[in-house]
């Protein structure tokens, strides 16, 4: 900010969460060049215990579903946050404020809208919060804004920015690209038409066992694909999961465990594969969340949460490899979660790669045990059409609760398309 006011350099260079936490006026006259795409939307979201919920109503107040900031209350948050960020700077003091409380109080502080939910069986509550970016200030006041990214259409981003009323316009700074030369082989994990599910890669789904000094364990469905992929892998393969996949039975070196966010990750470009297992599906709380955007901006964004939360980060994933290289004629192979990781991936920057689907058919994944839809469905809709609470719906079709919100988001979905 304070080179911005001098106005004496030609050249700045700084952090998304800088410039976009400055004044958006000192911005005038700039151009403002950013790399990669900047996040626009956030959803945290956190479990409180009753004790800990208690400290944090102490200046918040339930009401309606939302949490307030109590009345006379302000200061005290505010002081309540400074506090712990002193303590998290190692000041001796004491905070009565964990982590996520502080996240929350955050979000108070500055307006964003936060949601309290119903107790669950164990007693906690979620309560979480949407924090829409003010970026678009800035660009707005920028003379010329260049981003320098892989994709845009189709992200939270670009969902966004329209509402915002941004339109784009090829950079003066993009590259020639005529595609990739390397012979690129796409292995889908899921069968064809499958979602690949982070929760159903954590269940305990079949018999595969491997011995280790602890004795024989069950493993893990992601476990099982893993032990298939690694034999028909070469070289070193990237490996992009979720933390929660330890792979404590994977050998020391046998891959390179990468970050899912793997922009700017430049030390592989020699090797030739990659397995990609992570998720991007919205949570039960991200599609509260959806509901949300969906209901102040009369669009759906579920699409967009799944492009900016699954496939651009796996088209990241995937060109940390030596197809990056320009003149690399090495073939390329990657194990994708599924067949929309597989399309993007030839949609955007692929064209000429081989989706090859004979690898989904020797994983440990579960036939699809989905029923036939219910008949109650189409009556359902109708009920909706006519503005019916869910709790009668329920009360009138014999439904579940579970059922009736599930179908009411397809439907909202069905409508707004």
């Amino acid at each position: 900010m304070a080179a911005l006011q001098k106005n004496t350099n030609h050249l700045i260079i700084t952090t998304h969460q800088s410039v976009f936490a400055v004044p958006p006026s000192l911005l005038t006259g700039w151009m403002l060049v950013v790399d990669e795409l900047p996040p626009v939307v956030d959803f945290p979201a956190y479990p409180f215990e009753p004790s800990e919920l208690a400290r944090l109503l102490v200046n918040a107040v339930a009401q309606d579903g939302r949490l307030q900031i109590r009345e006379g209350c302000a200061d005290a948050i505010a002081t309540s946050l400074a506090t712990f960020m002193a303590v998290s700077a190692g000041a001796e003091r004491t905070s009565m404020l964990s982590k996520e409380g502080a996240s929350i109080y955050g979000c108070l502080k500055d307006g964003h809208p936060v949601f309290i939910d119903s107790e669950m069986a164990n007693g906690n509550r979620y309560v979480r919060a949407i924090i829409e970016s003010s970026c678009w200030d800035t660009f707005a006041t920028a003379e010329e804004v260049h981003i320098l990214t892989a994709t845009v259409e189709g992200s939270l981003f670009d969902y966004l920015a329209q509402e915002h009323e941004f339109t784009y316009a090829r950079s003066d700074f993009t590259p020639a690209f005529d595609g990739y030369k390397s012979n690129i082989t796409i292995y889908p994990v899921m069968p064809k038409g499958r979602n690949y599910s982070t929760t159903a890669m954590a269940l305990t789904a079949h018999e595969c066992r491997a011995t280790q000094q602890q004795g024989q364990v069950q493993s893990q469905v992601i476990d099982g694909i893993l032990k298939i992929v690694l034999p028909r892998a070469t070289g070193t393969p990237l490996l992009f999961s979720n933390k929660w996949a330890s792979f404590r039975w994977l050998r020391k070196g046998a891959v390179h465990r990468c970050s899912i966010d793997s922009r700017g990750l430049n030390d592989y470009q020699g090797e030739t594969n990659a397995i990609l297992l992570f998720g991007g599906n919205p949570s039960p709380s991200d599609h509260l969340a959806l509901d949300y955007l969906a209901a102040k901006y009369g669009r759906v964004f579920r699409q967009g949460f799944v492009t900016t939360r699954l496939l651009e980060p796996s088209l990241q994933a995937a060109t940390r490899t030596a197809v990056r290289v320009r003149g690399n004629m090495q073939p390329i192979t990657l194990f994708v979660q599924d067949e929309r990781v597989a399309d993007y991936l030839v949609k955007t920057h692929m064209p000429n790669a081989v989706i090859d689907w004979s690898f989904s058919q020797i994983t440990p994944v579960q036939p699809d045990g989905r029923k036939l839809e219910d008949p109650r469905k189409a009556k359902v809709f109708e009920l909706f059409d006519q503005d019916m609470k869910n709790a009668d719906i329920v009360r009138l079709t014999g439904v579940s609760r579970g059922s009736a919100s599930n179908w009411k988001r397809e439907w909202k979905a069905l409508k707004a398309a």
